[in-house]
């Protein structure tokens, strides 16, 4: 038989090699809901790891955990009400002193306490619950933004591993339940970004529309009154203000963008005077869903006061008018012009980490400490010191809608502290830092694509390894002084690098 005429032999697949399994492998798990789910597993991990421990109440604990208690309706023995002015509160505001505060927060320490008790593990564990939840929701972000699964993962990993974040994630307080719904009203925001873009045809060029029919020749831009995010961002917003009223910042700020996509969606349509028509076509839609949706939910929170003292609309009122005078009226510095709190922090400090806060310290005679520092990751907030003024230039030299989405976030969340009188603290950063993360993966996802010119090679790769890894590093070096674990004295004073630390 002629060999251009004899039978090929049977095909026998060849076993793969080691590397196209490897790499068959890391495909496979190369998906953003792996990558969501991996942080969350690891943030899970560190926050509900001996969470129960220290067994008493840390710094606000002592007002937060009972005010949980209370809406629950437990006895003032279980809740360890055990002064007259605790037992004035609760018949009058149904609450310990915390008053001051609106009830959500109090509410979801409430479901842990619901569900694993009074004890320190009940009061904690609605805090571990969101603090797992926004590192996963700040994954989501960086996946709808750059859709790259190792950015996503990497960004979770850096907020998972964010020292202050960390801290208020294992403390029964109110400020990462706002963290938590400030970061769920941005994710809302770019999934409605998502939605209409979708929906937004492609404006035709001159060369398309030439001979059709008017009809046909200009297709009209949607402006749909419901719009199912923009809404769900809305009531996040309010579920956050009525966490706490800082919250506000969040569905303000959501406005601020969301107007100007608008402006820049109409731009790109081709519209004339786009500020004006993104005014007179949107601003109803902006009203129900940014300013009516957040009210309505501020209020429904308020419904089981209302069903404990009755639908008195004047008393609520009043309340509120007292908290905020309660609020405006704190002073920073006491008669004598001393400050009335030894970890004051004002808003510009709260970057450069100038004044961490002491929540817990315990000592004993053999001279081991354990200690509790609410404090920042010195990689995440001085780093953002490069990451930030990068980005904006970036914005400004790329117009990346991006780069804009985390400038103004990070402007509108944290600027209005500049502007507020009232004393402050560093843990009032909690809702910021994950935006702090956000410009950190930009810049470095940024530096790991630069090549150097005419080559294939990126020469700062390593650079963006190394600081991933030195912010895991220093998370783990300071580890002991989150979590209240035993150190030395010398130990401890390896850790406190600046006087103003101690």
């Amino acid at each position: 038989m002629s060999t251009l005429t004899r039978q090929a032999p049977p095909f026998a697949p060849r076993a793969p090699t080691p590397s196209l399994r490897a790499y068959a492998f890391i495909k496979r798990f190369n998906r953003p809901v792996v990558a969501v789910l991996a942080v969350g597993l690891i943030a899970g991990y560190l926050r509900f790891m001996h969470l129960a421990y220290p067994e008493h109440r840390v710094f606000d604990e002592y007002y937060y955990t009972k005010s949980a208690c209370i809406l629950l309706g437990y006895s003032d023995q279980r809740c360890d009400i055990n002064s007259a002015d605790e037992r004035f509160w609760r018949e009058n505001e149904w609450d310990t002193g915390a008053w001051v505060h609106p009830p959500l927060g109090k509410w979801m320490i409430a479901a842990g306490e619901a569900v694993f008790g009074t004890e320190s593990m009940g009061w904690r564990a609605g805090a571990a619950a969101a603090g797992t939840a926004t590192v996963m929701l700040l994954a989501v972000i960086i996946q709808l933004l750059f859709a790259s699964p190792i950015w996503t993962f990497t960004g979770g990993l850096l907020l998972a591993t964010e020292s202050l974040n960390l801290v208020q994630s294992r403390t029964g307080t109110l400020d990462i339940f706002v963290a938590f719904w400030v970061v769920l009203v941005f994710v809302f925001l770019l999934l409605d970004r998502r939605w209409i873009e979708d929906r937004t045809p492609t404006p035709p060029t001159e060369d398309d529309v030439g001979g059709e029919a008017p009809s046909k020749r200009k297709p009209r831009l949607p402006t749909p009154l419901w719009r199912p995010y923009r809404f769900a961002a809305g009531a996040a917003g309010g579920a956050a203000m009525a966490t706490k009223w800082a919250g506000l910042t969040a569905f303000v700020t959501a406005i601020v963008l969301g107007f100007l996509w608008e402006v820049m969606r109409r731009k790109r349509f081709g519209v004339r005077s786009p500020v004006t028509t993104a005014i007179t076509t949107e601003g109803f839609g902006f009203v129900l869903a940014l300013l009516v949706t957040p009210a309505v939910v501020y209020f429904a929170t308020y419904i089981p006061w209302f069903m404990h003292f009755g639908w008195d609309l004047q008393r609520w009122a009043e309340m509120q008018g007292k908290a905020a005078r309660f609020h405006a009226d704190l002073k920073p510095l006491n008669e004598q012009g001393q400050p009335w709190h030894a970890y004051f922090s004002p808003a510009w400090k709260w970057i450069f980490l100038g004044r961490p806060i002491y929540y817990y310290g315990a000592f004993s005679s053999d001279g081991v400490r354990q200690v509790i520092y609410a404090q920042g990751n010195p990689a995440i907030f001085w780093g953002s010191l490069v990451a930030i003024p990068y980005v904006a230039y970036a914005w400004w030299r790329k117009h990346d809608w991006r780069a804009g989405f985390i400038i103004v976030t990070i402007v509108g969340l944290y600027l209005p502290w500049f502007l507020v009188s009232r004393p402050q603290f560093l843990f009032y950063a909690t809702p910021i830092t994950p935006f702090f993360v956000l410009a950190c993966v930009y810049a470095l996802r940024d530096l790991s694509e630069m090549h150097v010119a005419g080559s294939r090679s990126r020469p700062y790769l390593p650079l963006v390894v190394g600081f991933v890894a030195a912010s895991v590093i220093l998370f783990i070096w300071f580890w002991p002084i989150l979590t209240a674990a035993p150190l030395t004295e010398a130990e401890f004073k390896l850790r406190v690098w600046f006087t103003s630390w101690a």
